[in-house]
């Protein structure tokens, strides 16, 4: 059975229906009730994309139509201007021909953690931040629903592509800003600091954490959420998708070789422990590929990761496979082909772990002697 946990300080957070967090001897039940077949599914899958990419044009614009009138009114309405991107060490597809595709992926990513945390944007107990730092923003979705939901804060997102809206609130900038260098932030001026989805990006995370913490007011949060890409599953059918298992120890493998570590879901407490945080939290959740579990939040979940998956894997493994692995651009599509059969079928119950990991920095610290960070900056 699907296993409900609870932790103490979620539920004194605001009232909320909690998400699903489990431990990782949690075991999800499988929705036995219907396996459709290729034509039924190849229909399914044709109304999960056309919900995704179909548009409404406003006053000469093209706004995402997706989820329109429902309760992520951010996702809609906020303009792309897309400009073409800088080259960088950054190991995925983002010259202007891909951008679109990718932003498509980076937004829909967002829903799909937007869903697995009912509708939540954080699980640190925040109250009243004034300065937000968004740390890899991608399109600037998190960013612009955090600047709504507290406009008293001010909002800053950063990433190495200028990817983002020009059309957001008065209290949300992006700044173009490698993470991985000096921070142009005066230490000690963040109430909050977040990141997701940092994967294949960071080269040293224990830096990275190390300068978040720097950068952390007295008494501020740090939180991490990202996937372990590894594959896993409850049952026996893991043995059923070797090419998808095949894939993911592949980009895992490569990504080191990259020089950007892929870390498993439990290193990442320890990470934040070791840096000075406390009060350290961990929220483990469990992403399925498809359709297959029979918990309602998590099948919608896993509809939208198929979606994600079956049209994001490319550009996810192209350049890693051919730069790093050597393969060919032709092996890597026949390996593509046979994993998609895999990422359809509802037989095979795989899923893959997503940690949120919320630290405070205590009050009394070895760096709380920064002045305040001038207005503006």
């Amino acid at each position: 059975m699907d296993k409900l946990c609870v932790r103490d300080d979620l539920a004194r957070r605001k009232p909320m229906t909690p998400p699903t967090v489990c431990e990782p001897s949690s075991i999800l039940e499988v929705d036995s009730c219907h396996v459709p077949d290729d034509e039924d599914w190849d229909d399914d899958f044709a109304s999960i994309t056309s919900s995704i990419v179909d548009y409404e044009f406003e006053n000469g614009r093209r706004y995402h139509a997706y989820k329109a009138g429902s309760a992520y009114p951010s996702i809609v309405r906020y303009a792309r201007d897309l400009t073409a991107i800088p080259q960088s060490d950054y190991p995925y597809p983002n010259d202007e021909a891909s951008t679109l595709h990718a932003s498509y992926r980076l937004d829909l990513q967002h829903h799909v953690i937007t869903l697995l945390l009912n509708g939540e944007l954080h699980l640190a107990p925040l109250e009243n931040p004034k300065r937000i730092l968004d740390l890899g923003t991608g399109t600037g979705l998190w960013a612009i629903e955090m600047a709504d939901t507290f406009p008293n804060a001010t909002v800053i997102g950063t990433d190495l592509s200028p990817v983002q809206p020009n059309m957001v609130p008065d209290n949300v900038r992006f700044e173009i800003s490698d993470m991985e260098s000096d921070w142009m932030y005066q230490e000690n001026s963040f109430d909050y600091i977040h990141s997701r989805y940092l994967l294949g990006s960071i080269t040293d995370w224990q830096a990275m954490i190390q300068r978040a913490y720097k950068h952390c007011k007295p008494g501020g949060y740090f939180e991490m959420q990202d996937l372990d890409p590894r594959l896993t599953s409850d049952d026996d059918s893991l043995s059923r998708s070797p090419m998808h298992l095949m894939f993911c120890k592949l980009i895992v493998d490569a990504s080191e070789q990259y020089g950007k570590p892929v870390p498993r879901y439990a290193q990442y407490k320890g990470w934040l422990e070791e840096a000075g945080f406390v009060d350290v939290r961990e929220y483990l959740f469990k992403i399925p590929v498809n359709t297959w579990p029979k918990n309602k939040q998590l099948k919608e979940v896993g509809k939208y990761q198929l979606l994600n998956y079956f049209e994001g894997y490319e550009a996810i493994g192209i350049g890693l496979f051919t730069r790093s692995l050597k393969w060919q651009p032709t092996e890597f599509q026949v390996l593509l082909a046979r994993l998609r059969q895999e990422l359809k079928d509802r037989t095979i119950h795989v899923y893959q772990h997503f940690a949120v990991v919320v630290g405070r920095k205590p009050f009394s610290s070895r760096s709380s002697t920064s002045t305040p960070a001038p207005t503006g900056q």
